[in-house]
């Protein structure tokens, strides 16, 4: 008497073919993932273009300022402006502007009120009179 083995129910194929299709989805995975982070890695990139890009720019016009604030040209410029100098043989010439009328003032009206004693003594008289 044999003893009949039953197979189970997946066969090499099938086994195989789950295998693969795990190891497919992993990749597809990671695949979705290395994606993304280059999409994100793209955009980095292109702020630090940017970013540097506005620094060189800034860095010339640094450049710049400090060759011009070294000239004559600038130290007369802000004398004029900032201490209101003039060169010799010019005339400063200041407006004054004419003072505008003030305004009347108005003081507040002091209550008249009888300089009998104190005011409790007032409101007494007042309430009980």
């Amino acid at each position: 008497m044999a003893i009949a083995k039953k197979r189970s129910g997946v066969s090499l194929t099938q086994f195989v073919a789950l295998i693969m299709a795990t190891v497919v989805l992993s990749l597809l995975v990671d695949f979705g993932h290395k994606v993304a982070l280059y999409r994100q890695l793209q955009l980095e990139e292109a702020r630090l273009d940017q970013g540097i890009a506005y620094e060189e720019n800034r860095g010339d016009y640094l450049e710049w300022l400090r060759g011009y604030v070294q000239t004559d040209e600038f130290v007369g410029a802000w004398a004029r402006r900032e201490w209101k100098m003039v060169e010799a043989g010019e005339t400063s010439v200041v407006p004054m502007l004419p003072e505008a009328p003030s305004a009347p003032q108005i003081r507040p009206q002091e209550e008249s009120r009888p300089s009998e004693g104190p005011r409790w003594q007032e409101w007494l008289k007042r309430l009980f009179d």
